[in-house]
């Protein structure tokens, strides 16, 4: 069949007409018109077509200015134009249809840059619709016109889809003078408008802006920013160990939740700490830097980042290590990543403190020369161990926070040629054991809050290190009432046989623990005193608060603790946990360690469109009475109580019936962030095979954010007794 272009391009004409039109209905109809799941899909795919008609319109339009003097060829070329700016303006037109399908989905809104791409968007189709149509037009200078129009919008769309891709001004960012903090007296500057907001707009608001609030968190404005997404609220004044925001940021680089995503640019280690020390300090959006105590962390952190920065980036002379040894490297309680994409040198994470041992330090020895820095914050380093982190020479900065170091091999650090910050906040070193770092040759930061170094210490420490900043922590000079830190567990276990002392501590002097075992919240008069220890002898919920005279009481901690009779000798999880809650599979309910409030730690299974269920064998018959589960509830979080719990038990898993089924009083919209066990019993009966299952809600109620959607049902730990 001969191919009949004319009839082609007549058709092409009369498709090209319709789009326009079916263009402009959208346009009028905003957001009355619901898109459907599938058309959603479509929508989705309008970064993948884009790239088409800017090729297209853009070899159209040179050809367009091309003459050509042998007829033949002339032909030729008016016939492929023709062609060209059809497809482009016809690629073009999905391309808008496309983008107006992905702009109705949740968390885009037509205001800021994405308002102005929408616009450039169909400019473009309606600037090419016109060079096609005008093509052949007697009056040269009009489809000219009209192929420039084009090519200029093109430029500029691109340009506005890119920031909204990428961040403001990503297109000219490598041509732009690099950004040297904000230009602001000291005396003037705000915490929030000169400090915190600078770092949200370069790492957070390409993603969380006016126009694309994903999550359906937008943090170009404050009132949004503290209101939070459908995650729930993003900060939570003076406690940033429970603000979304940290956590997202402390995540393994790995973990999709992380924040901001992989691939794009993460915070420093400088500006994570800032948004800490701001969170801490409450929050505030209208505080002056000038208002915080002289040695403040905030404000020290703070005045650095006012200063002009002058330095260059700093030029590492040594290769990138091998990729695949990298990869080799990262396991579940480490992580290993270069510090920006391609470069060679290398930052490494350690997390889970009951599963570290100094030879998950020895064995990165094979990238000691790519290794910069180390997180070892919280995890029990002793002495011994600083001379196998004195072997990584690269090192620039080291977080030693809370380990279990005593200041006594600290000399043996100074030997560091490149070691920038030291952080030793939260262990017990000495004025004497500081002194012996007076000759590391290129230290510029310390980090000795909550040490034992009084405030002489703290002086002429400071003088001895006169060219190191000295990062104290809050120094209460003023005597203004401040409110203690919560009381810090230090079992390692929460899961006993038989009994189990219960062991507690505070970081502070002469401060008091009060608690309480019977649910009800612990006060500072009337709460019994902690003293020592508390033997528990059966499934316990310990509430406690710190008290010191002249502070304000600490808010209250909770933790629960399980006992377990019998040990079942193997479990099988029938459906696998969901998403990232896979936490150490079917283990990680007979393993001994509670989850504790945070839902993200590993030690959690999580279940969403499927119910738990778990079998679990005995070798020996036992005579069980009761099973206790440990869940968790998070209402913000979509974490629900389970729909319904059902015990089966019997002599083999062929041959099973019902010991218990209960429907547990569900979530209410201000039920607070807490784990929750289901005590579960029965007449006793001997069984060598159990199965518990554990039914997630199936739609959350109308009240809720995800109204509609599947609860999650979370669970760390079963007990059997």
């Amino acid at each position: 069949m001969k191919w009949n272009f004319n009839k082609w391009q007549k058709t092409g004409s009369y498709l090209l007409f319709a789009c326009n039109i079916f263009v402009l209905f959208l346009l009028a109809a905003g957001s009355r018109v619901i898109v459907p799941a599938w058309l959603q899909v479509a929508g989705r795919m309008h970064p993948l077509l884009l790239h088409f008609p800017i090729v297209l319109l853009i070899i159209g339009t040179l050809l367009t200015f091309i003459r050509l003097h042998d007829p033949a060829a002339a032909r030729w070329k008016i016939q492929l134009t023709a062609a060209l700016l059809l497809a482009g303006a016809l690629s073009a037109a999905v391309t808008v249809i496309m983008g107006l399908f992905l702009s109705r989905e949740e968390g885009y809104t037509a205001q800021g840059d994405l308002f102005w791409h929408q616009w450039g968007g169909v400019l473009v189709l309606w600037a090419a619709s016109a060079s096609y149509w005008l093509r052949a037009s007697a009056r040269e200078w009009l489809p000219k016109s009209f192929a420039i129009t084009t090519t200029a919008l093109l430029m500029l769309t691109g340009h506005l889809g890119a920031d909204i891709t990428h961040g403001d001004n990503f297109v000219f960012a490598p041509v732009m003078p690099a950004s040297q903090g904000p230009d602001v007296p000291l005396e003037k500057a705000l915490v929030y408008e000169h400090i915190v907001k600078p770092i949200l707009q370069e790492k957070c608001m390409s993603c969380h802006n006016a126009g694309k609030a994903k999550g359906g968190l937008s943090m170009e404005q404050a009132d949004k920013l503290l209101s939070g997404g459908r995650s729930g609220k993003l900060l939570v004044p003076g406690n940033p160990a429970s603000s979304l925001l940290m956590t997202r940021l402390h995540l393994a680089s790995e973990d999709k939740k992380h924040m901001p995503p992989a691939g794009k640019p993460q915070l420093t280690l400088e500006e994570t700490a800032l948004l800490y020390y701001w969170i801490k300090g409450g929050a505030d959006l209208k505080k002056k830097v000038a208002e915080l105590p002289a040695h403040d962390s905030l404000r020290l952190l703070a005045e650095t980042r006012l200063q002009p920065v002058t330095a260059k980036e700093p030029v590492y002379d040594f290769a990138a290590a091998d990729e695949k040894l990298i990869h080799q490297l990262n396991n579940n309680y480490r992580v290993l990543y270069p510090v920006a994409t391609n470069a060679a040198p290398l930052v490494a994470n350690w997390y889970n403190k009951d599963k570290f041992t100094i030879t998950s330090v020895k064995e990165l020895l094979p990238v000691k020369e790519q290794l910069i820095e180390m997180h070892l914050q919280k995890m029990p380093v002793s002495d011994a161990d600083l001379e196998m982190l004195s072997q990584f020479r690269q090192l620039r900065v080291l977080n030693l926070s809370f380990t279990n170091i005593t200041g006594k091999t600290l000399s043996v650090l100074a030997k560091l040629p490149h070691l920038q910050s030291l952080s030793l906040s939260g262990t017990p070193v000495t004025l004497l054991h500081l002194t012996t770092l007076k000759t590391a040759p290129a230290l510029k930061t310390l980090y000795v809050w909550n040490t034992s170094l009084s405030k002489a210490d703290l002086q002429q420490a400071q003088k001895t290190f006169s060219h190191v900043t000295l990062v104290k922590g809050f120094t209460n000079d003023n005597g203004e009432q401040l409110k203690l830190s919560q009381p810090v567990l230090l079992n390692t276990v929460a899961v006993f046989k038989a009994n189990m002392w219960l062991l507690l501590k505070h970081p502070v002097r002469g401060v008091e623990i009060r608690y309480t075992t019977d649910g009800t919240p612990p006060d500072s008069v009337h709460s019994p005193v902690f003293k020592d220890s508390i033997l528990l002898t059966e499934n316990t919920t310990v509430r406690a608060i710190a008290c010191k005279p002249g502070w304000y009481a600490s808010d209250p901690v909770q933790f629960s603790f399980g006992k377990t009779t019998y040990r079942p000798d193997s479990i099988i999880l029938l459906n696998q946990p969901e998403g990232s809650y896979t936490g150490n599979g079917a283990g990680t309910l007979t393993d001994g360690q509670k989850g504790g409030m945070d839902y993200n730690n590993g030690k959690w299974l999580g279940y969403s469109n499927k119910t738990l269920e778990a079998e679990l064998l005995f070798r020996q018959a036992v005579p069980l009475k009761a099973v206790s589960i440990s869940t968790f509830r998070n209402i913000g979080a979509f974490i629900f109580p389970p729909q319904k719990i059902e015990i089966w038990g019997g002599p083999d898993r062929h041959h099973l019936r019902l010991l218990k089924r209960i429907t547990p009083e569900q979530g209410k919209k201000d039920d607070p962030n807490m784990p929750v066990t289901y005590d579960c019993s029965f007449a006793p009966v001997q069984v060598s095979c159990v199965k518990i299952m554990l039914t997630p809600v199936a739609s959350l109620p109308a009240w809720h954010p995800g109204k509609g959607k599947h609860g999650w049902v979370f669970v760390d730990e079963l007990m059997f007794n």
